[in-house]
């Protein structure tokens, strides 16, 4: 059995399998599964978009390109699940399951969002659990209350942060919230909402109702990161359910969270590696990080790959039909009447030509995906770089993936053994095969 493991899919356009790298079409029309997150919504034409900054939606007849591609295990647990409301999230199931693609990580209720999904191949079965933790709060499904209907939405993998001092700077800052006088604001409002009572050596700084943060006394400065416990337990009894009815676990989680709450870090936060390595615990075969456009390490751990973030299959905003929202045309200043290529093309370029965004640097152009051939029960794995080449003077051509060079591919094994030094992971390239192994 042939399964191919993809990270972030961002386009609109049309004709993708007769407009990629054939190389690379071939490889996955050829794969018995394919599994990909797909970074956007497709919702109905008559639905109303919600109320954010950015969003990635695109028509319904977009999931056919995933069909002729092979694509057909798909995450759509992202932080652009809800771009055009519950409503959207509810459409763009119906869309996927109507064509044949297994959506995973979203559902009509909570209950059903938190479930595996399976792919049955004629070679065995496949099964993937899928999460998001960017914005999940935002996209959240619900299940139904006593006087309340179920809400469609995501499977979320929440998480919680603090940020610790040492004495001293953490006394400091005690300081400057009582000159503010937001720790009597807090104070007031916590006693009318009945929140908990903190502790002497941690407190919330900032505004009770606009935002905060929490602030905790420790021995050196860090920014702590935990997951969710009831997020990951059910999260991590799905895993093993798939693990009873399925030949390949897949694990996979949507975050663009990085060390140190940057989201462009190279290294993923404490509570992605933790929970990581519980579902490769759990029994999953392969844990899939995807969501952040470029590659961060990977991981062997008791024998199995955690690869924290695989980067896009598809980066593609210029040549596409994405829908845009009046809020986002305004945040890039832009006048509603335009249209999505004039949006993305400003992107793209600035007035005086220089290259901006994804575009400026050229780790979101390297990405990877990987195959796994399995036999006998035994689980061989290849990584097979690409190159989205983010600034090709066709602007049709941007984003679209071409397997790499022997140029780009030692480059690109180079980097990744970099970014996995941490966890004592080496690559090297096979510039015949154009494929990247990896070892201890």
């Amino acid at each position: 059995m042939r399964i191919i493991l993809c990270g972030d899919l961002l386009f609109s356009s049309r004709n993708l399998a007769k407009r990629l790298d054939q190389r690379i079409v071939s490889l996955l029309q050829g794969a018995d599964a394919v599994f990909a997150n797909a970074e956007f919504s497709t919702p109905g034409s008559n639905t109303p978009p919600g109320l954010c900054m950015y969003l990635t939606s695109v028509p319904q007849s977009t999931l056919d390109e995933l069909v002729d591609l092979n694509i057909r295990l798909v995450s759509f647990a992202n932080n652009h699940t809800v771009d055009y409301g519950w409503q959207g999230a509810l459409e763009t199931l119906e869309a996927a399951q109507a064509r044949g693609i297994v959506p995973c990580g979203i559902g009509r209720n909570l209950d059903q969002a938190r479930k595996a999904r399976f792919l049955d191949t004629a070679k065995g079965r496949v099964g993937v659990v899928a999460a998001c933790s960017t914005w999940a709060e935002r996209g959240l499904a619900s299940r139904a209350g006593a006087d309340t209907v179920a809400r469609p939405g995501l499977c979320p993998l929440r998480w919680n942060l603090s940020y610790v001092l040492p004495e001293k700077e953490f006394q400091d800052l005690r300081h400057i919230d009582r000159l503010l006088g937001t720790s009597q604001s807090m104070a007031e409002v916590s006693a009318v909402e009945t929140w908990p009572i903190l502790g002497d050596d941690q407190f919330k700084f900032g505004s009770a109702m606009q935002g905060n943060l929490l602030i905790q006394k420790g021995d050196i400065a860090e920014v702590r990161t935990w997951a969710n416990e009831e997020d990951q337990n059910e999260l991590l009894c799905s895993i093993q359910d798939a693990v009873c009815r399925s030949d390949f676990v897949i694990a996979t989680l949507h975050t663009h969270e990085g060390r140190n709450e940057n989201w462009y870090a190279a290294e993923p936060p404490a509570f992605v590696e933790k929970f990581a390595r519980n579902c490769i615990d759990a029994g999953a075969d392969v844990f899939v990080g995807q969501g952040a456009h470029f590659t961060r390490g990977m991981e062997i751990y008791k024998g199995r790959p955690i690869f924290y973030n695989l980067g896009s299959l598809l980066m593609e905003f210029e040549a596409g039909e994405s829908m845009i929202s009046p809020e986002m045309y305004h945040t890039y200043g832009i006048d509603t009447p335009a249209r999505p290529s004039m949006l993305h093309r400003g992107r793209a370029q600035d007035k005086d030509g220089n290259w901006t965004g994804f575009y400026s640097q050229r780790r979101f152009s390297k990405n990877f995906f990987v195959v796994v051939d399995i036999e006998k029960g035994q689980a061989q794995y290849k990584i097979v770089p690409i190159d989205l080449d983010m600034r090709n003077e066709n602007h049709l051509l941007r984003g679209l993936p071409q397997l790499a060079e022997r140029q780009v591919g030692e480059e690109f094994a180079r980097d990744l053994s970099d970014s996995s030094q941490k966890y004592g992971t080496k690559f090297h390239y096979n510039c015949d095969k154009k494929e990247i192994s990896f070892c201890l």
